[in-house]
């Protein structure tokens, strides 16, 4: 049920200019249609728990559902997560963009921190997307550190058809190899300092963030974020709560897609896993990018589409009228 195997372009088989250009690149080839989708999607903000979370929400009548979780500071307005969505949207589903806590600008609505080992909220917000909307069934991808978070909740919920795209299975790992690169160490520094920026001007009495302001390695911030705010005594602790290794999965049923050339989260994490879990390694294709040509397409978005097609109980084709 899988699209054609994977082959970029010639020239675009570099897993950092797949990466680089999946993000920055792809920004600059939003087509009409994709414009309109973002424009018709329905906003909303619940509270859960006292924790209000926002989500976007493009449905069609009879369809299954699909949710669909961003990576870490990512948002439901991330490239590779609109993208996904179009495609799942025009192949006749009803789709779901999750925004983390404190991801995108969401940062006002809460003053409590996110931090990536919560999933109390995340499972709530999904059962009830899955109520209200998920009649015909529920499909659920997460990116990256999304994919993660999927993974967890294919452990909490096992009737959810779950796809992880390069997900993080060994936080700490994935931490060391960010810093060790030059390029991704300062995009998520400087990503990590922006919400906190957000976050003291929202809380200025609850937060100062001057110290963190000063660290250059995404080690050093997760070291005073775990010491200075959260609930564990240790850093190591603190990537034990959501280290998805070993047998932390046992008896999962989920499918992982990732690439053997990540640079950021090697397929080494792939081994060892569960044989519930099902893992499907492309030699090229970057982290969460897998673009096949010039135009910045994503075969990523055929491969969704391809997925829940199988997963998920079979639907009539889309009407004229989509989008």
């Amino acid at each position: 049920m899988n699209p054609k195997p994977f082959k970029p372009a010639i020239g675009l088989s570099n897993p950092h200019l797949q990466t680089i250009l999946s993000g920055a690149g792809r920004k600059l080839f939003s087509s009409k249609p994709v414009k309109e989708f973002i424009g018709s999607a329905q906003q909303h903000t619940v509270e859960i728990d006292n924790v209000h979370l926002c989500f976007e929400l493009n449905i069609q009548p009879n369809r299954p559902l699909v949710v669909l979780i961003p990576g870490w500071l990512g948002s439901s307005q991330s490239t590779y997560v609109v993208s996904c969505a179009h495609a799942l949207w025009q192949a006749g589903y009803c789709v779901a963009r999750i925004t983390l806590r404190d991801h995108g600008s969401t940062a006002h609505l809460n003053q409590s921190l996110f931090h990536s080992a919560v999933i109390d909220e995340v499972i709530e917000l999904v059962d009830i997307l899955a109520e209200d909307h998920g009649e015909l069934g529920v499909g659920l991808a997460g990116f990256s550190l999304g994919g993660n978070f999927a993974l967890r909740l294919a452990k909490a919920r096992p009737k959810l058809a779950v796809l992880a795209v390069c997900p993080a299975i060994e936080p700490a790992d994935t931490m060391y190899r960010i810093d060790r690169s030059a390029i991704y160490q300062a995009y998520f520094v400087r990503k990590w300092r922006d919400l906190w920026r957000q976050k003291q001007q929202a809380f200025p009495a609850h937060y100062d963030f001057s110290e963190a302001m000063k660290l250059t390695t995404v080690s050093a911030i997760t070291d005073y974020f775990v010491t200075r705010h959260l609930p564990f005594p240790s850093t190591h602790a603190y990537f034990s709560a959501y280290d998805l290794s070993g047998d932390s999965l046992q008896g999962v049923d989920a499918h992982i897609l990732a690439a053997k050339d990540d640079p950021i989260i090697p397929p080494q994490q792939y081994q060892g896993l569960p044989s519930t879990i099902s893992v499907d390694l492309t030699q090229h294709g970057g982290h969460s990018a897998f673009l096949k040509n010039w135009w910045l397409e994503s075969w990523l978005d055929d491969y969704i589409v391809s997925h829940f097609q199988h997963h998920l109980s079979e639907i009539p084709e889309p009407s004229a009228t989509v989008q």
